[in-house]
């Protein structure tokens, strides 16, 4: 079974987009205060799934704001760290450790400068 999920990138940290260089240099209440605004902005997503069951494997696809050529690890970093504790915190799943998620991949999926996201879809890999 899988699942479908649209993530913001930018509006949840003023005037910036959620990046690896904005998190290494940001306070940590100030990250913290982000991380909440974020899950927030997805909660109703996140509410309109049960329990998933594990081991799961996550793919994301970055949709650029610009063809600037962006580091994909940069935009989609923090927001597959925002996300999966997002699913740990709403009982989604355990915990975010590789019992549970066993595998992620990113891939760029092109520009949308009227939409930038990360488009998630959460894979239930079958128990062999």
């Amino acid at each position: 079974m899988s699942y479908k999920f649209t993530l913001p990138i930018y509006g949840v940290v003023k005037g910036k987009g959620l990046s690896v260089n904005w998190y290494r240099n940001a306070h940590y209440q100030v990250s913290n205060k982000a991380k909440v605004k974020f899950k927030k902005a997805i909660q109703g997503q996140l509410n309109s799934f049960d329990k998933f069951t594990p081991p799961l494997k996550i793919k994301y696809t970055y949709y650029a704001k610009s063809n600037n050529g962006p580091d994909l690890d940069n935009f989609t970093g923090v927001v597959k760290k925002f996300f999966q504790d997002a699913l740990v915190e709403s009982g989604l799943i355990p915990d975010d450790i590789v019992k549970y998620i066993m595998a992620n991949s990113e891939k760029n999926g092109g520009i949308d400068k009227d939409n930038p996201r990360v488009e998630v879809e959460v894979i239930e890999i079958e128990n062999t």
